[in-house]
């Protein structure tokens, strides 16, 4: 995040007192992907639970079925298992998979031990960097990054075979350098990983070439992916011609994980309408501009903050501090302090406003930023652990602060997680809502300015769509 400086001002009242391939690379191989010699094909396992990883290559973007190299991959497959399945949380022409368009290393990071718990692979074919590399996002550590992703993997799931593919090349010159020093790095990543006795291959896509093999700048078209599909081939039948396919592997439950708050009305340009942001494990924010909030109407702001060393993205918040109309960058401390960094254009233009707040107390993840009096300034909201509501009014967006003390007696039985703060009838003050566990809403309206007024019941405002977790709900 590029800072400039804020002159320090003075504070009235700051929250005080108890106020968030084709070939393969095995240990010790020594030959080169290019004069490896391929596969056996007489190869037979009882059971392979495949599970394509990756992103909008993996979707099928670009071939003119929409399979990409996963039906032509099953076809060759089919004959040497007894039982042969595609698993994922998405489906596309009937083959299960985790492709996912848009996606780069990190996102799958954030979700991947949550779906090998569900789906058991004892197979991963894993192609992913694609996005990293055409937006140059943090492209020099995206090695790195990957390394990351397949140790998630393989600690999730010890018995796994992963394989590990190298990237289709880019039509853009400038992106095939990136692409060329990234598929460098992963030869020497996966031999670091077997030789710790990990079950992770590398199969090269070399055989793909720019522009005869590729459909778009990105994508391959219907040959370049009839050529992903034999080298993953290759890559699947050494692997079990090695011993390394295990007919079930066991995977370890997927650990907790912070629960996103969410914002209301994340508006980065203060045009009034709520655009898409999407925060890295890091802090970094990348967003999307809304253009009518009709399909296909957002432009690609790329990468508009950079974030804070020694943060995490859990610790991020959007919300208009000074009340300009644009979401300010908000860090949540442990111990429920913020710290801001004004918007000043939404495109890496941030000014640090320092500590606003100096915490209450109430751990990070129990703080809420929401506008109680309709000012249009987001307020101070601290959630009790005996559910009750304590908020301090935000008198000028600068980190002065007036206590209203405790302005609701909570809900019983709701945990913090299912209490958001989101003006739900319009009037611009953020009335109470609770996420049920079927993720269903009740909601109790704010009928005074600083929330003193009362909080009348509106009762069932949405029959909910089954049990999930309510941190994925927004309002």
């Amino acid at each position: 995040m590029k800072i400039r400086s804020h002159p320090r001002r003075g504070r009235a009242a700051r929250l005080a007192a108890p106020l968030l391939g084709a070939a393969l690379i095995p240990a010790l191989l020594t030959a080169t992907p290019a004069t490896a010699a391929p596969a056996a094909q007489d190869w037979k396992v009882p059971r392979l639970s495949v599970m394509p990883l990756g992103d909008s290559i993996t979707w099928g973007v670009g071939s003119s079925q929409g399979d990409g190299y996963r039906v032509a991959l099953r076809d060759r497959l089919a004959p040497h298992a007894d039982d042969l399945r595609f698993v994922g949380s998405v489906q596309r022409n009937g083959q299960n998979n985790e492709g996912h368009p848009g996606w780069q290393i990190d996102d799958l990071s954030e979700n991947v031990e949550q779906w090998l718990a569900a789906a058991h692979p004892n197979v991963v074919l894993l192609n992913i960097g694609t996005n990293d590399i055409d937006r140059d996002t943090d492209a020099q550590r995206a090695p790195a990054r990957l390394g990351h992703l397949v140790d998630q993997i393989t600690t999730a799931a010890p018995g796994v075979t992963v394989l590990v593919s190298s990237l289709v090349p880019h039509k853009d010159h400038g992106a095939q350098q990136r692409v060329d020093a990234y598929n460098a790095a992963l030869p020497g990543l996966v031999a670091e990983r077997r030789a710790k006795g990990a079950s992770v291959g590398y199969v090269s896509m070399g055989a793909v070439t720019a522009p005869d093999d590729l459909n778009d700048r990105l994508h391959p078209g219907d040959g370049g992916f009839a050529k992903m599909a034999d080298a993953f081939y290759q890559g699947v039948a050494k692997a079990a011609g090695d011993g390394w396919i295990r007919e079930s592997v066991d995977v370890r439950p997927a650990p907790p994980r912070p629960v996103p708050r969410g914002d209301h009305r994340v508006d980065i340009d203060g045009d009034g309408k709520a655009d898409y942001v999407v925060v890295e494990r890091d802090g970094t924010v990348r967003a999307w501009r809304n253009r009518g909030g009709g399909r296909d109407e957002w432009d690609d702001l790329g990468r508009i903050a950079t974030g804070v060393p020694g943060a995490t993205g859990d610790q991020v918040r959007f919300a208009d501090i000074d009340g300009d109309g644009k979401a300010d960058y908000v860090l949540v401390g442990a111990d429920g302090s913020l710290r801001a960094w004004r918007n000043d254009g939404g495109r890496d233009a941030w000014t640090s406003l320092g500590v606003i707040a100096d915490g209450t107390g109430v751990p990070g993840p129990d703080v809420r930023l929401a506008d109680l009096d309709g000012d249009r300034k987001a307020d101070y909201i601290a959630l009790q652990a005996d559910g009750s509501v304590r908020a301090w009014h935000n008198n000028d967006g600068r980190g002065g602060w007036t206590a209203l003390g405790t302005i609701a007696t909570g809900v019983p039985g709701a945990r913090s997680d299912q209490i958001r703060f989101s003006d739900v009838d319009g009037d611009g003050k953020a009335d109470y809502v609770v996420v049920d566990d079927d993720n269903g809403l009740r909601a109790w309206r704010n009928a005074g300015g600083d929330g003193h007024g009362g909080w009348p019941a509106y009762g069932r405002i949405a029959g909910g769509f089954g049990n999930g977790s309510s941190g994925r709900i927004r309002i």
